[in-house]
């Protein structure tokens, strides 16, 4: 049977095979999902297989290298002992705090017989008694004499010390050389004989570290 080609007969042609199409797309968009699905559980199946595997294979070597706690151990450790902590911080002394000094060098003293204590001139005037304490080291051919000067005897550092190189030669005469004051080393002070003065320096035993 021929059907007319009027312009009726051709938009109802258009719209069938319209449909026709698009059924025809639905349906192979459902096919791809199925087969998408289908290849999605396909490759599940297989990454629990072969994780199941892996863990059966793991037990299977329980007390040997895959689960051997000494060497993870050992290994944690060996990874700790490359680590360097790099510490920086600012130490802050509370401003109510008190700082003490430690106790100051105990030092040999005269006895009240060498001070001569209750002794009195004529005049009855007012006694000071003022002491010396010497330290001396021998160096090259004679010695280093530090002296430590107290005003008196309740005074508890020397208020002046001194250092000095001092050498017997022949005839009974005797050479001296200044090594320093107070800690302060003397730099114009020059070599005599077999003495240098720098290293002569280094025996001078001073009160306190440094001048006072």
């Amino acid at each position: 049977m021929e059907i007319p080609n009027t312009p009726e007969n051709r938009v109802l042609a258009g719209a069938v095979n319209a449909r026709i199409k698009a059924d025809a797309r639905i349906l192979n968009a459902k096919a791809a999902f199925w087969r998408l699905a289908g290849w999605a559980l396909v490759c599940a199946m297989i990454g629990i297989g072969v994780g199941a595997a892996l863990v059966g294979w793991t037990y299977s070597r329980g007390g040997t290298e895959a689960v051997d706690s000494e060497k993870v151990a050992r290994a944690v450790a060996a990874a700790l002992g490359t680590v360097t902590l790099k510490t920086e911080g600012t130490v802050k002394l509370d401003p109510e705090s008190r700082l003490a000094a430690s106790p100051p060098a105990e030092v040999p003293r005269p006895t009240e017989g060498q001070l001569g204590q209750g002794q009195q001139p004529a005049s009855q005037g007012a006694v000071n008694t003022a002491f010396t304490v010497f330290k001396t080291v021998p160096h090259a051919g004679g010695h280093v004499v530090t002296g430590w000067n107290f005003e008196s005897s309740e005074q508890k550092a020397p208020g002046r010390q001194y250092c000095y190189y001092s050498e017997q030669i022949d005839g009974g005469a005797k050479i001296t050389v200044d090594l320093g004051e107070d800690g302060r080393q003397n730099m114009q002070a020059r070599s005599r004989g077999a003495m240098d003065p720098a290293n002569a320096w280094t025996n001078c035993v001073w009160f306190r570290t440094g001048a006072l």
